[in-house]
This record gives structure tokens, C-alpha cells and sequence, in this order.
């Protein structure tokens, strides 16, 4: 994937991976790993992940704004 900083400045694709980790009250719900560049992307796979392995999600979903997008709010809102 690209990275944003790349101290060449040559646009060079590197070899990397995207975490997510859910918590709540500082415990980790799940965890999920993408090859995917941007979080926006990786929201709703990763909760879908987390839903399978709890059964439900929690009641609220927090995240900053590198999750906004259309399709996430929308997900949300189900």
C-alpha cells in the first residue's frame, strides 16, 4: 500500500497491514487486520468481525473521523 510519508517522496508501494482493535471500558472486543490503506474502509469488516465473535455489537460505536463516509454512517444507522 502507499504510505502517506515516504522520505523519498517517490510514491514507492510498501509492504504494510491496517489494525483496528475494538475496546470497551479498556478491554479489547476484537481485533482485525486489512489491506486496506485508508480506516474508512475498514470499519464496517471490522465490526461485522466483531459482531460474529460477540454476537451483537455494543450499543455505541465510537470512532474519529478518519471512519466518516456515507456508507459507514449508514451502516451505523441499521
Amino acid at each position: 500500500m502507499r504510505m502517506k510519508e515516504d522520505h523519498m517522496r517517490n510514491g514507492q508501494l510498501k509492504p504494510s497491514y491496517n489494525v483496528q482493535i475494538g475496546t470497551e471500558n479498556q478491554f479489547i472486543l476484537g481485533y482485525s487486520v486489512h489491506q486496506r490503506p485508508t480506516d474508512t474502509r475498514c470499519l464496517k469488516p471490522h465490526l461485522e468481525k466483531v459482531k460474529h465473535a460477540l454476537g451483537a455489537l455494543p450499543g455505541t460505536i465510537i470512532a474519529d473521523a478518519g471512519y466518516g463516509g456515507e456508507e459507514n454512517y449508514a451502516y451505523l444507522e441499521q
